[in-house]
């Protein structure tokens, strides 16, 4: 599959997520008139959809994909290609998320970006409520970002840039697209509001860090971490020197490290990881 997203591959994608969501519901007609596109360029995108190796067919003038042969390898390159990332890395839990949204899944993620363009926003079911009840929310999603082993959507909460959530594509559920345009004038910047988090939680105060690590790390030289990171050779180790916002998930990534890092500063972050170390301690003694 091209790595390219021209604005036909973009269409056929989307076409496809189409046909995987109502199978023998859409005719050509009715996707040159959704498209804006003459018969003939819809029909040169079935072929290329088949060239994909995806076997999109009409029966009685429906369109329809024979879903037997539409693979979960498929399924992640066009998931990849349509966010824009690497189409060979694979999303780890995309079985999970299938089971969760069935033929729609790439239909999900088509019409959450969709949203995300058009700042529209979005209802869906999210946790449980105090009786197990569903709690029901509404957001403005603003970014779709990608972890080790799933999808996190960002959105304002209600509309509130003071709001900000993160939500496991994996745990939404019934989710309704609105027509509801988001009121806010300066949309947050996935780039700008992760800048200097550590990992996807965008809590902690901000803070010049320092670690030393043992000159045994050096392959950490080649690693990216965080935007404003910098590494330096010291007769000690490597020193690590970044602006991060310190959340539990960077004491943690710490901490995972044990004798191999010292913390030079903040004093602060010494005293809260000796302090947990000191739990770890004594819970397991």
């Amino acid at each position: 599959m091209s790595k390219e997203i021209s604005k036909e591959l973009i269409r056929q994608i989307e076409i496809i997520s189409m046909v995987l969501e109502k199978r023998n519901f859409y005719s050509e007609d009715e996707l040159s008139d959704i498209f804006s596109e003459s018969l003939p360029s819809i029909r040169r995108d079935f072929a290329r959809i088949r060239a994909m190796g995806i076997p999109i067919h009409s029966a009685r003038r429906c369109l329809d994909i024979d879903i037997q042969k539409f693979d979960v390898r498929t399924l992640n390159k066009l998931i990849n290609t349509y966010l824009a990332l690497n189409d060979t890395e694979p999303i780890k839990n995309l079985k999970e998320i299938s089971n969760v949204f069935g033929d729609k899944t790439l239909s999900v993620f088509v019409k959450i970006v969709k949203s995300i363009n058009a700042r529209q926003m979005i209802k869906f079911e999210y946790e449980l409520d105090a009786h197990g009840q569903p709690i029901r929310r509404t957001a403005t999603p603003f970014g779709f970002f990608k972890t080790n082993r799933s999808f996190i959507l960002a959105g304002c909460e209600n509309d509130d840039t003071g709001r900000i959530r993160y939500y496991l594509i994996e745990k939404i559920g019934n989710i309704e697209f609105l027509s509801r345009k988001s009121g806010i004038k300066d949309f947050p910047s996935m780039h700008d509001f992760l800048s200097s988090t550590w990992g996807i939680y965008p809590h902690g105060k901000l803070e010049k860090t320092e670690l030393l690590f043992d000159k045994s790390c050096d392959f950490l030289k080649s690693r990216i971490f965080i935007n404003n990171q910098e590494f330096e050779d010291t007769e000690e180790g490597i020193l690590f020197k970044a602006e991060i916002k310190i959340s539990n998930e960077f004491i943690s990534w710490i901490l995972g490290w044990g004798k191999l890092v010292k913390i030079i500063k903040p004093l602060s972050l010494r005293a809260e990881v000796i302090s947990r170390a000191k739990e770890i301690i004594s819970a397991n003694k």
